[in-house]
């Protein structure tokens, strides 16, 4: 759709010519008249190009420049932001395993199918590997040593032995074909967090288990550095369903173990809490909790607070 040039003057109010659909498309896209491609021509198109290079180029290099500038602010190791000043907070949560995420938080299975146990002691058993196999570590647990009550140089983690369980052990299933099942409970990682500890048998929370006082009671001054654990039925009637417990190796988190400090190849501590005695055929609610002066803890189920919650049923 050409412009008519009279006297080399430039016409754009003359009337488009009538051409038919097909052509005014073909057109479109390229006009032989005015030798323009999509409605520019050559020279256009070409300073188009040469503005959107330079812009583009220009965007490239600031961006460029921001991000060396944010980088030059962080560590691989710590976080830019800790603890209080963190989305997560300064309060550690809690996890527990079997965790099948197609069914929550509920354990739920007969003691005489092997199908449905061996779900289960697969669950626990992959959890389990990186403590099991050291090769499945970053450091191929290089850097692991067995701690005792001293805690390791700074480029050192403490190993953990989940031989420790007990009759909790992939060999005896876990418990689960016993009727007697483990559940394993952890601390969730909080980097640079440090526990405050129940250590003086005098000045325990009355709202502590009497079996967790007694452990401790019975504790020299140096285990009893722990941050505690204890599992309880959430209600009257799932406490005397739930029956005794045994903790396995005992019923705490060594001290040798915080804080976490993103040292490679570490592990964090576990316990095995194993029913001893659950009523079958009945659903269970269990809250289990960690005790230490600056875990915050929350009975409600929505928040959660220093505690994870399970159900289990045996049939």
């Amino acid at each position: 759709m050409g412009a008519d040039k009279p006297n080399g003057v430039v016409n754009y109010c003359r009337r488009p010519p009538q051409r038919p659909f097909l052509q005014r498309i073909q057109y479109g896209i390229w006009n032989p008249e005015d030798r323009t491609f999509l409605g520019r021509t050559p020279h256009r198109w070409g300073v188009i190009g040469l503005i959107y290079l330079v812009m583009y180029i220009c965007i490239i290099i600031f961006f460029s420049i921001c991000m060396c500038g944010l980088m030059a602010t962080m560590d691989d190791k710590i976080p830019y932001f800790t603890l209080a000043d963190s989305i997560i907070g300064a309060n550690p949560g809690m996890g527990h395993r079997p965790l099948v995420f197609e069914e929550g938080a509920l354990i739920w299975y007969n003691k005489d199918n092997k199908t449905q146990i061996k779900k289960y002691v697969d669950n626990i058993n992959e959890f389990l590997a990186p403590y099991n196999n050291k090769s499945l570590l970053v450091t191929k647990g290089e850097n692991q040593r067995e701690c005792g009550d001293v805690k390791p140089p700074r480029a050192e983690v403490c190993a953990f032995d989940t031989s420790l369980f007990g009759p909790c052990s992939v060999e005896n299933d876990f418990g689960y074909a016993n009727a007697t099942p483990c559940l394993i409970v952890k601390l969730n990682r909080l980097y640079d967090w440090n526990p405050e500890f129940y250590d003086d048998p005098g000045n325990l929370p009355p709202e502590m288990p009497p079996d967790i006082k007694d452990y401790i009671n019975s504790a020299t001054p140096q285990q009893r550095r722990k941050v505690w654990v204890s599992c309880m039925g959430e209600r009257p009637a799932d406490v005397e369903a739930l029956g005794p417990l045994k903790y396995w190796p005992y019923p705490g988190l060594p001290e040798t173990f915080f804080p976490y400090d993103n040292t490679p190849g570490y592990l964090s501590p576990l316990v095995a809490v194993q029913l001893l005695k659950p009523t079958l055929h009945q659903i269970i609610n269990i809250r289990c909790r960690a005790w230490a002066r600056n875990i915050q803890y929350t009975e409600s189920l929505k928040e959660r607070l220093g505690s994870t919650h399970l159900e289990i049923m045996i049939d």
